[in-house]
């Protein structure tokens, strides 16, 4: 985390962190607490009593007669195309406070489910790890981390409902004139699952526009390469099976190849949509060179976003790999390279540049 944008006090628990993290977003400041626990929020109209948040000024009288709901503009997440989004209040003490509507029942606690407010990392530094393996950190799976595990139907939309309004809300609050361009919250759980990631992807810009914070960015473009490179894979491997894949050396080589050009194919087209230049010339870059400090030579991984490098493989690439080493040697100088691999193959890990 850039220090001169968010200091966040060291040895705070992960939990801790991704509350205050999502605070800094909409802030720019870190929160503090009042003697008796209640923490002071982004919104100066609240309840002095307890913190809940009100519709505007009057506090504890505003906080009685209840808060209307806002509807965002345009299509949404929301009944009838937007999103609802409510004033509500959040619990000090909790590892991961959510935000409750107002007037609103509580979303149902469920035994598996995985999807509480702000307990999505929001960096690459608060992603799970597997293990640490020879080759680096092993990821947990995307899947498993980020979707939903064990509710049924109808608690999954709603906890769905609930995640997509915190993350618009995130959005609106750096910028008001955002309109999300949806036909009504779907139905199914892929849908739901696109809908988040839409808007996850949509937040990271929006932080990286506004603050300057290209590390949420980084998470969001790594959660698409891998998406991208899982569903590649078991095409390529289905066209193979069929013989519709062109082989010139092996087998191997051949879904690679396929799976790196869809990857890059649609790492293009989500930046260009965006309005994005993902042809090198800014923080983004996607299958553009990267030289060498001497201007001798030059490696082109995957994607690069800021310091972070991505690049998807096969096969398991070491720090002893000669593309890894230039890569770290490389004028742009990355912190991290992060190797995008499907599950199947032993899945993603990130290399971290070596400490001298």
């Amino acid at each position: 985390m850039n220090l001169d944008r968010a200091w966040i006090p060291a040895g705070v628990s992960p939990a801790e962190r991704r509350r205050l993290f999502s605070i800094w977003i909409r802030t720019g400041r870190i929160p503090t607490r009042r003697d008796d626990g209640v923490e002071l929020k982004f919104n100066p109209w609240h309840d002095p009593r307890d913190g809940r948040f009100t519709s505007g000024p009057g506090g504890a009288a505003a906080a009685r007669d209840g808060p209307s709901e806002r509807v965002g503009e345009g299509g949404g997440a929301g009944e009838g195309g937007g999103i609802v989004r409510s004033d509500g209040v959040y619990r000090p003490g909790e590892p991961g406070p959510t935000l409750i509507p107002i007037g609103a029942p509580e979303p149902p606690e469920t035994r598996g489910g995985n999807i509480r407010a702000f307990e999505d990392p929001m960096i690459l530094d608060e992603l799970p790890i597997l293990r640490n393996s020879p080759a680096g950190s092993v990821l947990a799976p995307f899947d498993g981390f980020f979707g939903i595990t064990g509710p049924g139907a109808a608690v999954r939309t709603t906890l769905m409902r609930a995640q997509a309004e915190k993350i618009f809300a995130d959005i609106q609050a750096l910028d008001p004139k955002f309109v999300y361009q949806s036909f009504g919250f779907p139905s199914t759980a892929d849908g739901q699952r696109r809908l988040l990631d839409d808007l996850r992807f949509d937040r990271a810009l929006t932080i990286m526009r506004v603050k300057g914070d290209l590390q949420p960015l980084q998470l969001e473009g790594l959660r698409k390469m891998q998406q991208v490179a899982e569903e590649a894979y078991a095409d390529g491997a289905s066209l193979m099976q069929s013989s519709s894949l062109r082989v010139r050396l092996h087998n191997r080589e051949a879904l690679g190849n396929y799976m790196d050009q869809e990857v890059r194919k649609e790492l293009r087209a989500k930046f260009n949509l965006a309005g994005v230049d993902a042809g090198g010339r800014g923080a983004v870059a996607v299958n553009r060179r990267e030289y060498m400090h001497d201007g001798q030579g030059y490696r082109i991984p995957d994607m690069r976003i800021g310091d972070v490098f991505f690049d998807v493989t096969l096969r398991e690439k070491r720090m002893s790999d000669g593309q890894i080493r230039d890569f770290f040697r490389g004028r742009s100088r990355p912190s991290a390279i992060v190797i995008v691999r499907p599950v199947k193959e032993g899945g993603s890990y990130i290399i971290r540049r070596p400490v001298k």
